[in-house]
């Protein structure tokens, strides 16, 4: 059987969207036999098909390790294929993490999480700038699903300090996450004080953006103020922060932005019965 067939088989298996026998056979696959063109086209079909079965299946995670596995090899074995596997490998790695975290193994995560962080994270290039923030961001998350906030907390701001004065919009989006992630981590270790002051740097930095997604990080980011007001007992600076957030955001058109804006009018709702 030559290495062709093996990968007609794959190909015919996407195309009826049988993702789980496309990943059957590829992983099947004497790869020894493939040559680079062919290498790098298996990783396509293996992408592909772990993308369209998405279920947090150990078939999905075979799937985006064989990828890593492939990519590695053929960038060691042809320096020219380096650059053109690079993004598929880096691809795979995260969503492996992304498996692995969703699935309850969180170490592994964290470890795949740090492997893409080793190999992105001091480059230019914004592809890999942005598989750095994310492998950063889901690596704080991890931490924090393994109830380790003070270290998902220095993830936190390992992540703000590489990547906060980066003027890519998407980074701006991950940074801020990163600083809400951080305040509400704070707040969960009752350092209600340095939770507000974080909080208060994502309104501070992006108050004025017209960017949708800012404007949702901006809008949890007082809804999170606020609540960690009414737990110091700071009823007063806590009604003023809900009402800055009707002022910005009440006439917002946004469905995100809308349900946000209801939880800021019952939180001020409560606020005034308590204070009166």
């Amino acid at each position: 059987m030559g290495s062709g067939e093996p990968l007609e088989q794959v190909h015919e298996a996407l195309r009826r969207s049988d993702y789980g026998r496309a990943i059957t056979v590829a992983t099947s696959i004497p790869t020894d036999e493939l040559s680079p063109e062919q290498f790098s086209h298996l990783m396509d079909l293996l992408l592909a098909s772990a993308a369209g079965l998405a279920d947090n299946s150990l078939l999905e995670l075979q799937a985006y390790i064989l990828v890593i596995e492939i990519g590695d090899r053929l960038s060691l074995r042809d320096s020219a294929y380096a650059a053109a596997v690079q993004l598929k490998t880096n691809s795979a790695l995260f969503n492996k993490g992304v498996v692995l975290a969703q699935i309850g193994r969180w170490v592994e995560a964290i470890e795949a999480y740090d492997a893409l962080v080793a190999r992105t994270g001091g480059s230019r290039e914004l592809g890999l700038r942005e598989n750095a923030v994310r492998a950063l961001f889901n690596k704080g998350a991890s931490l924090l699903g393994l109830d380790r906030r003070e270290e998902a907390i220095a993830v936190y701001d390992e992540l703000i300090q590489r990547f906060a004065k980066d003027a890519e919009p998407s980074l701006n989006v991950a940074v801020s996450k990163a600083f809400i992630n951080k305040g509400v981590a704070l707040a969960e270790l009752n350092r209600l004080d340095e939770a507000i002051s974080v909080l208060d740097e994502v309104v501070n930095r992006w108050g004025d953006s017209a960017d949708p997604q800012l404007r949702e990080r901006i809008s949890k980011a007082l809804l999170n103020k606020a609540s960690v007001l009414v737990q110091l007992s700071h009823r007063e600076q806590a009604l003023a922060t809900y009402e800055d957030m009707l002022a910005r955001f009440g006439n917002a058109k946004e469905p995100v932005l809308q349900q946000q804006v209801e939880y800021a009018r019952l939180g001020k709702e409560s606020l005034l019965t308590s204070l009166n």
